[in-house]
């Protein structure tokens, strides 16, 4: 095969993968692996959850949910197109309907109602009780279209709601192309 035709198959992939590139960066930062459990808190950005669900694999198990109905069926409209097998769900962010300790990691992707400091403030504490002791929370913020996030201010607004929440060794992990990261640790015991 000609150099000339592997780039166009690259160019052809591309095209057919579309907008899940744009959250590479955001699923290497999750630390997230084949196989884990994984939650997304916050579906009104769609895509994410696709991708985190191509991540886990059928191994593992990607679920999304959000207060909005019709953001939980974009989400879920989303995976199903990019041949990724996800659950999404409706629930209020401060009773998201899932057992205590059914994740290994939890992603709170700030867009939206969860811009919001209540907002935030539930989604963290449902998330610590959602995690299996010893699992990670990661809060994304920001993004490649200019969503919000990055500022100094609100990167240390966060982490303090992080460890209010319960979360220990809160810390930024990263500011890059417009997204923030902040993960903290739910206790071993």
């Amino acid at each position: 095969m000609a150099l000339s035709d592997l780039f166009a198959q690259n160019a052809l992939v591309r095209l057919i993968r579309g907008d899940r590139q744009r959250y590479d960066l955001a699923v290497a930062m999750t630390g997230v692996r084949l196989g884990e459990r994984v939650l997304q808190i916050g579906c009104a950005d769609a895509g994410l959850l696709a991708a985190l669900g191509a991540k886990v694999g059928y191994t593992g198990r990607a679920c999304g949910v959000d207060p909005d109905p019709d953001l939980a069926r974009r989400a879920l409209t989303s995976a199903d197109a990019a041949g990724v097998l996800v659950e999404t769900a409706a629930a209020p962010y401060a009773r998201l309907g899932y057992e205590a300790g059914s994740f290994d990691l939890v992603v709170v992707r700030r867009v939206g109602a969860l811009l919001d400091p209540p907002h935030l403030a539930d989604a963290l504490r449902e998330a610590h009780r959602a995690l299996r002791p010893g699992g990670r929370c990661t809060v994304v913020g920001g993004g490649a279209r200019g969503a919000r996030g990055g500022a100094a201010r609100d990167t240390e607004a966060v982490i303090k709601a992080t460890l209010d929440a319960g979360f220990r060794g809160a810390r930024l992990l990263a500011e890059r192309d417009g997204w923030t990261f902040v993960e903290g640790l739910k206790p071993a015991s």
